[in-house]
């Protein structure tokens, strides 16, 4: 008789535990990705203007992640500076601002490798 009991307590509590994980894993993964994403609240103007300035000295610039020669850092003040990329790499790293703009100069013979527009 006491068999049958523990057995049936035994059940019972995996089944709870096996509901109770579900519910937590569903409820883990219903929000989507957590990733938390922060905008600085600068002047947008700021960074169109000195990415204006880096590329009339005739620098390429871009929003894609690259190994660039000179960076377009946003600081947590809102200033813009024309930085290297060791110094954004140190500066983002430590949280004082947003790498925004990669510039390098462009790339001889890039016409040709892509070919016609």
């Amino acid at each position: 008789m006491w068999v049958r009991r523990a057995t049936w307590a035994v059940t019972a509590t995996c089944l709870v535990l096996a509901v109770a994980l579900a519910m937590f894993d569903a409820g883990r993964h219903s929000a989507g990705d957590r990733e938390l994403t922060v905008s600085p609240s600068g002047d947008r103007d700021l960074v169109a203007a000195a990415v204006a300035d880096v590329e009339a000295q005739g620098l390429h610039c871009s929003q894609a992640p690259s190994l660039a020669d000179r960076i377009v850092f946003e600081r947590l003040d809102g200033t813009v500076d024309l930085v290297s990329f060791d110094e954004a790499l140190a500066a983002a790293h430590s949280g004082d601002g947003w790498v925004r703009w990669y510039c390098s100069p462009p790339v001889q013979g890039a016409d040709e490798l892509v070919g016609p527009a």
